[in-house]
């Protein structure tokens, strides 16, 4: 159920939401003739779209988060008992796609094979499941970044696919069974740098020695520009990222997950 709830409510607590919820009201209240308040919702969710879809917001919102884990050479990491890769990167080849579809934080998968590669870690945890009801699939997201792994020579005995997580927090639970079951205790943390801070609380609140190696780093250094004060919708999406971290810290922090 709060899983389902999770999923449902979210839009509500990101800033679009934010917006869209003052409008509706807004709306409700000019037709009841409460048009002064109405007006002021409206108004209010203007503001809040301009405001959350500025640059200098986006990137002081997602900076915040990102700026807790540097990254480093991947040569610089010790030597650990396995490297964790979060899912939240691909979606199912569903028509007309005839092969998995990857986003910007495939980073997370290139980043821990380049990790295995160097010798960090013998094996490669792929954790990630399936909400089938969201994505129309019944493939989870292990097995999907498993098939893009062994496109890129990966071994399958280099893998440990962990399948039955549908969040982070069980990300956490599920992966640190499958690792004591192994008695791994010490592993490299991939995912990406905004979404560090919640997935080390995890890890770490299961026992679990944890070193962090951050990847898909989307606040960088720019020269100022004109456009960098216009409304942008990769700015929005920051915030929206931004937000959604802020709130998942929050509820498992309620939760004692962290």
């Amino acid at each position: 159920m709060f899983i389902f709830l999770s999923k449902l409510l979210a839009p509500l607590v990101y800033p679009l939401g934010w917006a869209v919820t003052l409008w509706v009201v807004g709306g409700v209240l000019h037709y009841r003739g409460r048009r002064r308040t109405g007006r002021r919702c409206i108004h209010g969710g203007i503001v809040v779209v301009i405001l959350f879809s500025n640059a200098f917001v986006g990137d002081w919102l997602l900076g915040s988060l990102e700026n807790d884990y540097a990254p480093a050479p991947v040569d610089s990491y010790p030597v650990v008992d396995a490297i964790v890769v979060l899912g939240g990167t691909t979606s199912p080849p569903l028509p007309p796609r005839l092969q998995v579809d990857v986003g910007g934080a495939f980073d997370r998968l290139l980043h821990g094979m380049r990790l295995l590669r160097s010798g960090r870690a013998p094996n490669l945890v792929l954790s990630g499941g399936v909400i089938s009801y969201l994505t129309g699939s019944e493939v989870s997201e292990a097995e999907r970044l498993a098939a893009l792994a062994g496109e890129y020579g990966i071994l399958p005995e280099q893998l440990l696919l962990e399948v039955d997580s549908r969040n982070t927090y069980e990300n956490g639970l599920f992966t640190a069974r499958l690792l004591r079951a192994r008695g791994w205790h010490r592993v490299l943390l991939v995912t990406s740098a905004s979404h560090m801070r919640r997935s080390v609380g995890i890890f770490e609140h299961q026992g679990l020695d944890v070193i962090a190696a951050p990847t898909d780093f989307s606040v960088v250094d720019k020269p100022l520009s004109p456009m960098r004060f216009m409304p942008d919708v990769k700015a929005l999406l920051s915030s929206h990222r931004a937000t959604k971290e802020y709130v998942g810290i929050f509820v498992y922090w309620l939760r004692d997950y962290l």
